[in-house]
């Protein structure tokens, strides 16, 4: 069992992971209230009342794309790079990694989700 946590996670103990998620926590948190504070209200496919689970269903896949790149480059950050991994570094990771996954959203189709179906669904329009 220890062999197979060393290989998905690296050379890295429980308390390592949980540092380096708390951090990533506070990078993503960070980018998603940028990203949000800075929504066009006037567009069309915007709701003008705030709604969590439009939110969700719209970036549910953002946020899958989110995790799995952050892991990537978690994993095999110190292959990439060379020197070892630290909290700085998740923090930065964490921003960076669902800045990813933003710019997927915006450029891959079925990332993104149908905005105004969702709108209907919701009644929030």
């Amino acid at each position: 069992m220890e062999e197979l946590f060393y290989r998905i996670f690296g050379d890295y103990t429980v308390i390592d992971l949980i540092s380096y998620a708390w951090f990533m926590f506070i990078g993503y948190v960070i980018y998603a209230l940028i990203e949000t504070t800075g929504r066009d209200k006037e567009s069309q496919k915007t709701p003008h009342k705030w709604s969590w689970k439009f939110w969700l269903n719209d970036n549910w896949r953002r946020y899958l794309v989110t995790i799995l790149s952050t892991y990537v480059l978690f994993r095999f950050y110190t292959e990439f790079n060379g020197s070892s991994f630290s909290d700085f570094d998740a923090f930065t990771m964490g921003i960076l990694g669902d800045g990813i996954a933003a710019t997927a959203k915006k450029r891959i189709k079925p990332l993104a989700g149908n905005r105004e179906k969702l709108m209907e669904k919701e009644n929030i329009i």
